[in-house]
């Protein structure tokens, strides 16, 4: 009986796995998340919009241009982590898959939220509480749960030790979870065999079918945490979508197309975020028409990458690898380094100009330092989500992964029974 009900659970023959890998995919990963030191850093400077420190160099202007990359930056990532998750399964047993994974994922969140996350909370603290501690008596404060210091920023997997930015891995995990329940119905004979019916339409048609469900959720679900079934959707699309060319092909066919519209797309929605998001005399209806418009913004520019990536991006090279290996522990840094620096150079009146300039300079060199650094100290680089390197046997492999997954119990159980902020 338990052997049936397993092979629901094991890859479907009948899909047609890729022959090789995506490069394009890998090309866009590496972009997808090195544009987020762009957009992180753009967050100091929004007038309008929230981020865990400000410069004081605020501007609406320069939401116009966040407005380029704000509908789909997130959802390209997860599409991309999706098609990962569908390849990854082919090659794993599940049992292994979800060891691997639960330690791949968990174990730099861990490390994140103690060790990388924290300057981000000291700086919030000293722009808006204006903290005297120096940041060695703000950490050793920090790993007492219960400090009055951190009274108002209860916030996170435990208080005060929130996940800000490294959400992402947190959200991965989880969904990963979901989709494993979910293999009896992902794998289906039915589904894929409608799946390749939908995608024998054409191109808009096939954009259509996608962007309901996005309409609907966007329509049902509290606007704060609808990042989370968003974000699940793409990941889906990726899982299922990875495995057929026809679709990727008709991207290529239609890129010209796609990115015409994006463009148009991309001034519609700068139009309706001065006119009716930032109008406080709109009604709900133009309010909800706009948010129609963003996310049908959000799916075209997805589209549109893919496109691009598909059609521009197609040779392997050999920086790819290791910019490949390297975007783990980039993510990890990233957004703690942009806030540190603009921390550090908010005194010295920089101006405009010169202090966003520095911040992106530093934060792609002093990550990329990191991520070299890394690569080089084996004990570390699993810490961070790089591979593991060197020769080992499996016994050696499976006591390294046990031992990684006792670590992780309290926060894996705390992930497990705690989906409050999704909903």
């Amino acid at each position: 009986m338990f052997k049936s009900i397993a092979k629901w659970w094991q890859p479907a023959a009948f899909v047609s796995h890729p022959t090789e890998r995506f490069v394009e995919l890998d090309w866009l990963r590496v972009l997808a998340f090195g544009l987020l030191v762009f957009y992180h850093t753009g967050m100091l400077y929004t007038q309008n919009w929230g981020f865990h420190f400000k410069s004081n160099y605020l501007s609406t202007e320069i939401e116009n241009l966040m407005l380029f990359l704000s509908p789909w930056r997130m959802g390209l990532i997860w599409f991309i982590s999706g098609a990962a998750l569908s390849c990854l399964l082919q090659k794993s047993p599940l049992p292994q898959f979800l060891m691997i994974r639960t330690v791949k994922i968990l174990l730099p969140l861990l490390v994140g939220v103690w060790f990388v996350v924290p300057i981000q909370l000291y700086a919030q603290m000293q722009q808006e509480v204006g903290l005297t501690l120096s940041y060695v008596e703000f950490y050793i404060a920090f790993f007492d749960l219960s400090h009055p210091l951190f009274a108002q920023y209860q916030a996170g997997i435990w208080p005060h030790v929130d996940v800000n930015h490294l959400w992402y891995l947190r959200s991965l995990w989880q969904f990963t979870l979901l989709l494993v329940l979910m293999l009896p119905v992902l794998q289906s004979r039915w589904l894929h065999k409608g799946i390749a019916r939908f995608l024998q339409r054409p191109v808009l048609w096939v954009y259509l079918g996608l962007l309901v469900p996005l309409c609907v959720l966007k329509l049902s679900w509290p606007s704060d945490t609808f990042r989370y079934p968003m974000g699940f959707i793409f990941l889906l699309y990726g899982f299922l979508l990875v495995h057929y060319r026809a679709f990727f092909a008709s991207l290529v066919q239609h890129w010209h197309i796609l990115l015409g519209f994006f463009v148009l797309g991309y001034l519609g929605v700068v139009w309706g975020y001065q006119s009716i998001w930032l109008d406080s005399q709109s009604v709900q209806w133009q309010i909800t028409s706009m948010d129609m418009f963003y996310t049908a913004q959000r799916l075209l520019g997805v589209m549109t990458m893919l496109a691009l990536a598909m059609r521009f991006l197609t040779r392997s090279h050999p920086i790819l690898n290791k910019l490949n290996g390297w975007v783990f522990p980039f993510y990890i840094f990233h957004q703690s380094v942009i806030i540190g620096l603009a921390y550090y150079f908010s005194p010295l009146q920089l101006g405009p100009w010169l202090e966003p300039t520095l911040i992106i300079l530093l934060t792609f060199g002093l990550c990329a330092l990191a991520c070299w650094g890394l690569s080089y100290i084996a004990l570390l680089r699993p810490l961070f989500g790089m591979k593991v390197i060197g020769k080992y046997d499996k016994a050696s492999l499976y006591t390294g992964y046990t031992l990684a997954l006792f670590l992780l119990m309290p926060l894996l159980f705390n992930l497990l029974f705690s989906w409050r902020y999704m909903l």
